[in-house]
């Protein structure tokens, strides 16, 4: 292109010398072509100068985006309802369960009391003991040991006077004494009693509200034969699920037989234990039991 820019150019200045000797009018049109190929030789010279578009273009710059992941979803079926809690096994301690029988002991403490609980701890027995307040007071030992040996005090009045013979405040202080001499004793509280001869009235029941009469629903009649083989015959035969077995810490065969009858209870599946063992909950005050309830099964 170039090439031929200048052959225009030198067309141009031929033209000139040529038309010199034809006047002005000559010359100032070879001066506008002069002039026109020089105009159109630089616009190509400076068109040639420009950067071609290719090299010229810058790439586009990268943007990076940074996506956030969703959160994963879990498409596992939906839990199962929690099931129902079940209820705690059995007790097989419990005398609701097992059949326990609850023996006992009356007017100590006395002479007899330290070989009782001598066979009682040989024999791994609890048992409750029903104790007169003046055999306590002057004699406390055996009742602080009945105490920390494990086994159950429950008072029997002052010195064995019937209950019904008495006016109800004097029963009931009657009672109260013998607790307070218990629990001087051995330091611990009591509210259990067995009415002397096992009578009683509602009158009575009902003024001392702080107590419960403890009865029995077999007697042992220990304190009648002093014969070691009819105590332990009426001791292993006739109790029933829930018995309390009456018998007394005054009478020396009591003592000889207490082996038989644990042996012969324990052969039969009962369980022996306190009055208070007897039952599920704490005995309340102001009313009489002669048994525990008739429940459980002999574990033999």
């Amino acid at each position: 292109m170039v090439s031929a820019i200048d052959d225009r150019v030198k067309e141009s200045s031929v033209d000139l010398s040529r038309d010199s000797g034809r006047g002005n009018w000559g010359a100032w049109r070879a001066s506008v072509s002069l002039a026109i190929g020089v105009l159109v030789l630089g616009l190509v010279a400076f068109k040639l100068m420009l950067p071609s578009e290719a090299t010229s273009s810058q790439p586009a710059p990268t943007r990076t985006v940074f996506v956030t992941p969703a959160p994963e979803v879990n498409k596992a079926a939906p839990p199962s309802p929690s099931p129902e809690p079940v209820p705690p096994p059995p007790n097989p301690e419990s005398c609701a369960e097992v059949a326990c029988v609850a023996l006992t002991f009356d007017d100590g403490p006395s002479a007899y009391t330290p070989a009782l609980l001598d066979k009682l701890k040989e024999l791994e027995v609890k048992a409750t003991f029903f104790d007169l307040g003046q055999s306590v007071a002057n004699n406390p030992e055996p009742v602080k040991r009945a105490a920390e040996e494990g086994h159950e005090l429950g008072g029997h009045s002052w010195n064995h006077t019937s209950m019904a013979k008495q006016t109800p405040e004097q029963a009931c202080a009657d009672a109260d004494r013998t607790a307070r001499a218990i629990r001087d004793a051995a330091g611990v509280e009591t509210s259990l009693l067995r009415p002397p001869y096992g009578t009683w009235n509602d009158a009575i029941l009902h003024a001392c509200a702080n107590k419960t009469f403890v009865l029995w629903d077999v007697d042992t009649l220990d304190w009648s034969t002093h014969d070691v083989a009819k105590i332990t015959a009426h001791g292993v035969d006739d109790p029933k699920p829930g018995s309390i077995v009456l018998m007394h810490g005054t009478v020396a065969e009591t003592v000889d037989a207490l082996p038989g009858i644990v042996a012969g209870l324990r052969a039969k599946g009962y369980k022996l234990v306190t009055v208070s063992e007897l039952f599920d909950s704490p005995l309340a005050p102001d009313q009489a039991i002669y048994s525990g309830p008739r429940t459980g099964v002999p574990a033999g």
